[in-house]
């Protein structure tokens, strides 16, 4: 699960850091769980000191009595692994928090496309954390480790809980398991497409959504695209 983790002192601001994380992860299939808090207290502490989810810190600099700063410098003794994310109406401290040791990932002004800078980032954020991981299983005795980005697709075969995974390099591996359960797993990198098909959203070059196909930029395709999710894909990829 993700925590995404607001301090806000401003009510009006902390609704709408709320409502953009709400926009920005209904087009995932993960787990997701949002704690607002207006100041810094215990609850924030237990928060920080939990070291068993993924979590994004939205801070804002200018807080009473302890400031975003120094609740950052708190998470970084603890946790070099969280996303931390400030927010100011100021933005005369951006380049002191740039060369600072907080690794915060990005300094978004309130009153400059404050929502769509922050959906912006998560996406962002989302997308690098699952890049480099890698889909390990065996068949037939053969143990494969293959990267995420190495697969266009997966479609069902049509041998009993089997699927076939369509690779960059024109490759097909089998893989015993099921279309739900490798969803749980690659999501959000990959996309349902059918309930037999999924993709790649980062290898897709070109989609014809009146032709119902999707085409992979190494000339690959498929035409596992049904009418729900050619909707919801418009979504995902924008204009391709």
């Amino acid at each position: 699960m993700i925590k995404f983790i607001i301090c806000e002192d401003n009510v009006d601001a902390l609704e709408r850091a709320s409502q953009t994380v709400t926009k920005t992860m209904m087009k995932y299939d993960i787990e997701y769980k949002i704690y607002k808090f207006t100041k810094y207290d215990s609850k924030l502490k237990e928060q920080i000191k939990d070291e068993f989810n993924t979590k994004f810190y939205i801070l804002d600099i200018e807080l009473p009595i302890v400031s975003g700063l120094e609740i950052a410098s708190e998470i970084r003794e603890v946790d070099d692994d969280s996303t931390i994310i400030f927010v100011t109406a100021h933005s005369e401290c951006k380049n002191d928090i740039f060369y600072s040791r907080l690794q915060a990932i990005d300094f978004i002004s309130k009153y400059h496309r404050y929502q769509e800078r922050l959906e912006e980032t998560i996406n962002h954020v989302l997308q690098k954390m699952y890049k480099n991981k890698t889909l390990d299983f065996a068949y037939n005795h053969v143990y494969t480790r293959l990267l995420y980005k190495e697969i266009n697709y997966i479609e069902k075969s049509p041998l009993q809980n089997k699927c076939v995974i369509h690779l960059v390099n024109g490759e097909e591996k089998y893989i015993v398991t099921s279309i739900t359960k490798l969803k749980e797993k690659l999501s959000p990198m990959f996309f349902q497409t059918h309930k037999s098909c999924l993709v790649n959203l980062d290898n897709i070059k070109h989609i014809d959504f009146a032709k119902f196909t999707i085409y992979f930029k190494n000339g690959d395709s498929t035409s596992l695209l049904t009418p729900a999710a050619r909707k919801e894909l418009r979504k995902h990829v924008g204009c391709y």
